[in-house]
């Protein structure tokens, strides 16, 4: 044994891998759905890799799990799919969706690389990063061909170097606010981008849940989507953009669930977690106040519906626990008695 696997794991190595094997545990059963059903072939061999990632990625943490003397999350399994069921999207939908979790994911790995001090655990999310970007380029590669991938706005490239002038750069509430930045236009797209598939998500989610609680939670979640995307386009209309969104994707008519409640609450909740992240990013990089107070509104708005998500499951038993630190009160208690 070298002198690094003798040091135990970090809260942050811990907390990040039980994070990693969650998601891809989910994602595995998500794409088992998605290949039995999908009849585009250069579709199927994008999911064909995705899946083979996030298992190759499943069975890497098991073994670290195991060699740690940790319990492996018991996670989602077959037992959350019925293969039976009839599709519930178009396979342009497998692929814009399979685009968003994919960039998720190499989003979520390169944030929780910091986190790891074992050159070995970092090498190990390195290496998981590089392949997941590999297969983002991989399907931005194919929804270009098929003309699925839809780019942000088009503006003036610059053509000399200027500073700011005026503190009124920072303005928004008022007539004399200045154009957009790049990145400003760059973060409403993709907010909005983001809002269209996992409305998208929610609607076929809503139509097939069992429990009238999970099934009222996709529909609410459905109705802030798309208040959320009517604010966000309409700060890009005032700016004379378009407002690309995706216009291709299709929901059957089935009421047969392809997943389990419990699996399809996790997902919802999970990407409403990751849209706080993502509101977080795009306040941080908007200077204008206008656009500061829309994306501090829309990340309380979406930490409270994930939030009112968790309570759900924990009502219904779904709610695995994370790993935490022990409680040393609750210790010394057992010890008195």
């Amino acid at each position: 044994m070298s002198e690094e696997q003798k040091i135990d794991w970090t809260s942050g190595e811990i907390g990040n891998l039980w994070n990693i094997y969650m998601a891809n545990s989910m994602a595995v059963c998500m794409f088992r759905h998605f290949l039995v059903k999908v009849d585009d072939e250069e579709v199927k061999d994008c999911l064909l890799t995705a899946d083979g990632l996030s298992k190759r990625i499943l069975s890497q943490l098991e073994d670290l799990f195991n060699a740690e003397g940790m319990g492996v999350p018991h996670g989602f399994s077959e037992s959350d799919v019925n293969l039976h069921a009839p599709r519930l999207f178009s396979d342009s939908f497998y692929l814009t969706y399979l685009d968003m979790m994919v960039k998720y994911g190499a989003l979520y790995y390169s944030v929780a690389l910091p986190g790891f001090s074992k050159m070995g655990l970092r090498q190990a999310i390195t290496d998981i990063n590089i392949s997941t970007l590999n297969l983002s380029n991989k399907v931005t590669e194919v929804m270009l061909k098929k003309g699925l991938h839809v780019r942000a706005p088009f503006i003036p490239t610059s053509k000399h170097v200027s500073f700011v002038e005026k503190q009124s750069f920072f303005n928004g509430y008022f007539e004399d606010k200045r154009p957009l930045t790049a990145i400003e236009i760059t973060h409403l797209f993709l907010n909005i981008q983001v809002n269209a598939i996992k409305t998208i998500l929610v609607m076929g989610f809503s139509q097939v849940a069992k429990f009238e609680d999970v099934r009222d939670y996709f529909l609410r979640g459905k109705k802030i989507n798309i208040k959320q995307h009517n604010i966000l386009s309409q700060i890009l209309n005032k700016e004379e953009l378009p407002v690309a969104i995706p216009s291709h994707f299709k929901i059957t008519e089935s009421t047969e669930a392809p997943y389990s409640d419990k699996l399809m609450l996790f997902h919802i909740s999970n990407l409403s977690s990751a849209k706080v992240r993502n509101f977080g990013d795009s306040m941080a990089v908007s200077p204008r106040h206008d656009l500061g107070a829309v994306y501090a509104r829309f990340l309380l708005e979406t930490a409270n519906f994930a939030e009112d998500g968790g309570n759900i499951q924990i009502e219904h038993g779904w709610m695995e626990k994370q790993p935490a630190n022990v409680d040393r009160d609750q210790l010394a208690k057992q010890q008195k008695n």
